[in-house]
């Protein structure tokens, strides 16, 4: 390799890390070259006039799942939930027949009933979600 294809060379690779790029291949008069590069990500430094970051919107809670505890049949209650209802933590909300014996299942929270997501005789499996409540936030309510 002659002085002037050296001094081509560290040219070419004085570009390269000059350049944004990661990778330089050329091939030229006989003679090939391929170089790459390691680009580390940087994130800029903070400055202390920045903006304060924006104030987060307003959230509605995670809905509860009311879960099956049980393989059985759904049954619902006497006077079957629909969406809307208002539900109390505690409150038996369906019944889940299983070995002919009927297992109560009781609501976790107080809210109201956004989804009703059986019908009653159908087999549900253990962990299958049965309702969707929205958590009653109102702080007044004792």
């Amino acid at each position: 390799m002659t002085q002037v294809s050296i001094e081509r060379i560290e040219h070419l690779l004085r570009l390269l890390q000059q350049s944004d790029a990661s990778e330089l291949e050329v091939e030229t008069d006989g003679w090939r070259l391929r170089a790459k590069r390691q680009v580390v990500v940087t994130q800029p430094p903070t400055s202390d006039t920045e903006l304060p970051p924006p104030e987060p919107a307003p959230s509605e809670p995670a809905p509860v799942w009311i879960r099956s505890p049980l393989v059985g049949f759904f049954q619902p209650r006497p006077q079957p939930l629909q969406v809307g209802d208002v539900v109390r933590q505690g409150e038996v909300v369906c019944l889940i027949q299983a070995m002919g014996l009927m297992n109560e299942v009781q609501c976790p929270v107080d809210g109201r009933i956004a989804e009703v997501l059986v019908e009653d005789g159908v087999a549900v499996e253990y962990g299958q979600p049965l309702y969707r409540v929205e958590v009653d936030t109102d702080e007044s309510r004792s």
